[in-house]
């Protein structure tokens, strides 16, 4: 994944990601299918939550026709998410861990290093 298309995003959507980069490719293929549904949409917020990607857009910016679609390519992604590990990217034996005060989605090498 090429930091010039994080920086090309902040740029079209004027916000930057709150999760970590194994995602990235997650959200600007997201943002690539909605962008051609409707173009002009605004981004709310991007962020880890529990162990999950959370995509929030501006319902008003979305044509009342198309808010349907987008609603489903947001949930596919997040779930999409949940098996991808928000460190590395990899989409195989990812798993979501939890400790005392934290839930992230990790793969087993991501996952060990954690203390």
């Amino acid at each position: 994944m090429d930091e010039d298309q994080m920086v090309q995003f902040y740029e079209r959507r004027r916000i930057y990601p709150e999760c970590q980069s194994g995602w990235y490719p997650l959200i600007l293929d997201l943002d690539n299918k909605i962008g051609s549904i409707e173009p002009g949409y605004k981004v709310d917020q991007i962020k880890e939550k529990f162990g999950g990607l959370r995509f929030y857009y501006d319902q008003m910016s979305v044509n009342d026709d198309n808010r349907e679609r987008v609603d489903k390519l947001v949930d596919a992604a997040e779930a999409k998410a949940y098996t991808t590990c928000e460190v590395c990217g990899v989409s195989d034996s990812t798993v979501t861990t939890s400790g005392p005060s934290w839930v992230k989605t990790l793969c087993t090498t991501h996952r060990g290093k954690i203390r």
